[in-house]
């Protein structure tokens, strides 16, 4: 057997991204780099979570940040990876048609809180990864 990585065409990470709810938002608080798992809505090519007040809130608002989902099968030694690239930007109240749309929708944390704050990665770039193993 021979491990194949092969870059995942746009299409297919925002196929991936809406297929699942759970990922995890980087963000760099100082010179720290922090990362932290957040349930999540694909709307179009734009991730939406939701938080309360503190860390994520404070620091993915204030500036660049990274999302990533992932899958690995640790039997056959595969994988695939999803990293969302853009600007955290607050649309708690914004007052246009598409914030609203997105409030609409059933996102439900799983931590406990209020979660009153909606973010979303605006300019968002995207690159995937997949690793197989394929017969030699």
């Amino acid at each position: 057997m021979v491990n194949a990585m092969e870059v995942l065409p746009e299409d297919e990470c925002l196929e991936l991204l809406g297929c699942h709810s759970v990922g995890r938002i980087a963000v760099v608080r100082g010179n720290q780099p922090l990362i932290f798992p957040v349930n999540y809505i694909l709307e179009g090519r734009i991730v939406v979570f939701r938080t309360d007040p503190g860390t994520k809130l404070t620091w993915a608002t204030h500036g660049r940040v990274a999302f990533e989902i992932d899958s690995t099968d640790l039997f056959y030694r595969e994988g695939w990876s999803v990293l969302v690239q853009g600007i955290g930007e607050v649309i708690t109240d914004a007052p246009d048609t598409w914030s609203e749309c997105i409030w609409a929708r059933a996102l439900v944390p799983w931590a406990g809180g209020a979660k009153d704050y909606w973010v979303a990665i605006a300019s968002p770039v995207f690159s995937g990864r997949r690793i197989t193993h394929r017969a030699s």
